[in-house]
């Protein structure tokens, strides 16, 4: 028997593993089914306090996490730019925590971590608001296909778009890695925003570059399109797919879908 439409909601699952290669797990996730947001940090592995950057950003976001529901039945195009403004404001509330930290002990200075966070804004016309800084980050997979939400904040992105080197150039050049942007490390935060249109049986999927450099787009859609209805069995099958492939760094995974109502969350 189908469940009545108010049983179902869009429900997120995280999940992090160290992998097989790194001494330490620097990736946090945060999951906050009850307001619909979903987060993946990814600590600067060649900095110190990686860990710490990427747990004091999932910890202020779920302390501001609150804000996101307040007014929440107004649903004019006034609220995608009032969320919008909630969500850039707890990213520069992040990266000013992070800073802060950093000040108070000299022993981590200069940590920083990427963030990729999403929030669901409520039917009847369902929208996600996707926020990235750095290289982690968010896919849409549809029908079969998948889409990247975010822009990579890397220096070798930027030259392909300057035109500077190919995308098949840049998949194997050695500082494909060096990030343009980061949590903690400017004065100033620069992060972008994507609005999104999304639909019953669709896939969201946030992730860690540990998923992306051991899983091709083609994996990535085929494990989550066999396991669309769970998001727990998405995040499990994509963590495991990337640890079977060399597992060379630290892989979180959040995946949300439109599903019966969980649990509220975790945060990790």
């Amino acid at each position: 028997m189908a469940l009545a439409q108010d049983k179902w909601d869009w429900t997120g699952y995280g999940q992090t593993d160290r992998g097989l290669v790194r001494s330490t797990n620097q990736d946090a996730f945060l999951v906050d089914n009850r307001r619909r947001l979903w987060a993946v940090a990814d600590g600067m592995g060649g900095h110190p306090g990686g860990d710490v950057a990427s747990r004091i950003v999932m910890d202020t976001l779920a302390d501001f996490s609150p804000s996101l529901i307040r007014n929440s039945d107004n649903l004019d195009e006034d609220h995608t730019e009032q969320q919008s403004f909630r969500l850039t404001t707890m990213a520069e509330q992040a990266h000013d925590a992070v800073r802060a930290y950093a000040d108070r002990h000299p022993s981590v200075y200069g940590m920083g971590t990427t963030l990729v966070m999403a929030h669901l804004m409520p039917l009847p016309a369902p929208r996600l608001l996707v926020l990235n800084v750095g290289d982690s980050r968010a896919y849409l997979v549809r029908a079969g296909r998948i889409t990247q939400l975010t822009r990579d904040h890397t220096l070798i992105d930027d030259y392909v778009r300057e035109g500077r080197l190919t995308p098949e150039q840049a998949a194997r050049h050695p500082d494909r890695h060096v990030l343009t942007r980061a949590i903690g490390l400017e004065p100033v935060l620069q992060s972008d925003l994507f609005p999104v249109d999304v639909f019953v049986g669709d896939v969201l999927l946030l992730c860690s570059d540990g998923l992306t450099k051991m899983l091709p787009d083609e994996r990535i859609v085929e494990i989550a399109q066999s396991h669309r209805d769970s998001p727990s069995l998405t995040t499990q099958a994509l963590i495991q797919a990337a640890i079977d492939t060399g597992g060379i760094d630290n892989i979180t995974v959040v995946a949300c879908a439109m599903t019966s109502l969980p649990d509220q969350g975790n945060i990790h």
